[in-house]
């Protein structure tokens, strides 16, 4: 019995579908990263509508976790390809900063993707550190510890900043 969750949708596969995501996060145009598949727009957004529903609607994770993987594979960044990012890459404490910033000037109203830029990362960057990072904190609970001090640490940093759009001159 096959996996109906796993099927190509309109003959694009899940590590299809990621590949050409991996592109667009590493900086390739919409339209050259599709024409690796040989489709045209219309079909792509069809195609990546139906694998994001998938994705949401997927309760086992198991979209996520092949996408994951397909995906990190794919993308590269200032940094390289997910199997070339190391704890050389992006000290650990680096890492855990720029998801703070990310978060909180985010609330600001910050692009992630320009807060990213401000610790010399991309898109693809920040996906294969995470993967990197996630998994050592797999292996060596310590890390997590350090992960939520450090985290407080740079959330007062960053809280602390008034950024544009952050309206902290605003009184009611």
């Amino acid at each position: 019995m096959s996996n109906q969750l796993l099927e190509p949708v309109e003959g694009i596969t899940l590590e299809q579908w990621a590949g050409v995501n991996g592109q667009l996060a590493s900086g390739v145009s919409t339209e050259d990263a599709v024409k690796s598949l040989g489709v045209d727009m219309p079909k792509w957004d069809r195609v990546n509508n139906e694998w994001l529903s998938r994705m949401k609607n997927d309760t086992s994770f198991t979209i996520a976790t092949k996408y994951a993987a397909a995906f990190n594979t794919n993308a590269s960044g200032n940094l390289g390809s997910g199997s070339q990012v190391n704890a050389e890459s992006i000290p650990f404490e680096k890492y855990v900063e720029s998801m703070v910033a990310q978060d909180v000037l985010g609330k600001q109203g910050r692009d992630a993707q320009d807060v990213l830029k401000d610790f010399g990362m991309t898109v693809a960057d920040y996906s294969n550190v995470s993967s990197y990072w996630s998994g050592k904190m797999m292996s060596d609970f310590s890390l997590a510890a350090k992960m939520a001090q450090l985290d407080a640490e740079y959330r007062k940093k960053y809280e602390s900043m008034q950024g544009p759009g952050s309206h902290g001159d605003i009184e009611f």
